[in-house]
């Protein structure tokens, strides 16, 4: 089993060891494991959020270290969580960094607003601005990520949902468009269990957009999103029910930016 979207407490908001979450992962029958924390972005708005440009260099150390502790009992992946649209604090070079098995796209903002931050100011905006609208901003940015070719997953596909906002619109269209784009570039949508443990209690994406997705010819892998040692692999069994419900056979995952697929 695969579960490729872990942090470490550089981000600011994460608790734990490193070591703690690889042997839970160990102990929960995961037999690839990725790091994917936070990329750094601007400073003004980085604390509590992500590592700084100057940790990224220790964050590579610390995961190379761990997979050579680990051999033998659990393969270790390098990755980061970018931010999309992009922020220029992570430098562009580890784009094409051979020391990196994998990038994760994931959109937290639109514009400069974090659309996840908070249910107070999440409400506010969306009074504002309208649910639909913000997820047709939401879902522009999604295709963009797609279409770019720079990602090998899409995080938390449904974001925009944790505190129980959802469009009246229907975005079947676009939906489809960004798995076909995707899976044109390899690039695996992520089935994130942490939606159940916010406030929607549901997994990112629902499965209607999964099934959509699936029927689009798209490609899946699987994430806790884990921010604590306990959340490593936590209600993967939902996960997988919803991926076999949806017809899906085989996920993904990557090494040194290659994907390589696997019996569900």
């Amino acid at each position: 089993m695969i579960d490729f979207h872990n942090h470490t407490e550089l981000c600011g908001h994460a608790e734990g060891s490193p070591d703690d979450y690889v042997m839970t992962a160990i102990k929960r029958g995961i037999r690839y494991f990725g790091f994917a924390d936070h990329a750094p972005i601007e400073e003004s708005i980085r604390g509590g959020i992500t590592m700084s440009p100057e940790e990224i260099e220790d964050y590579i150390g610390m995961t190379k270290a761990l997979k050579e502790k680990f051999a033998g009992q659990i393969e270790i992946f390098t990755g980061f969580e970018v931010d999309y649209p992009e922020f220029e604090a992570f430098d562009s070079s580890y784009y094409n960094d051979d020391r990196i098995d994998y990038l994760i796209g994931s959109c937290h903002f639109i514009g400069d607003w974090p659309i996840d931050f908070s249910p107070e100011a999440s409400d506010e905006e969306y009074s504002k601005r309208g649910v639909d609208s913000v997820c047709a901003d939401y879902f522009n940015n999604m295709l963009s990520l797609a279409k770019s070719g720079k990602y090998n997953i899409i995080g938390h596909f449904d974001l925009y949902k944790k505190f129980g906002h959802r469009p009246e619109k229907d975005f079947s269209d676009i939906i489809s468009q960004i798995a076909k784009e995707a899976a044109r570039n390899g690039t695996s949508i992520e089935i994130n269990s942490s939606g159940l443990r916010k406030p929607v209690k549901e997994i990112y994406p629902s499965f209607d957009i999964i099934k959509l997705i699936s029927e689009s010819g798209g490609i899946f892998t699987l994430g806790s999103d884990s921010h604590h040692p306990d959340d490593v692999a936590k209600d993967f069994d939902k996960s997988r029910e919803l991926l076999l419900k949806a017809g899906v056979e085989k996920i993904s995952y990557y090494r040194k930016r290659n994907r390589v697929e696997i019996s569900l």
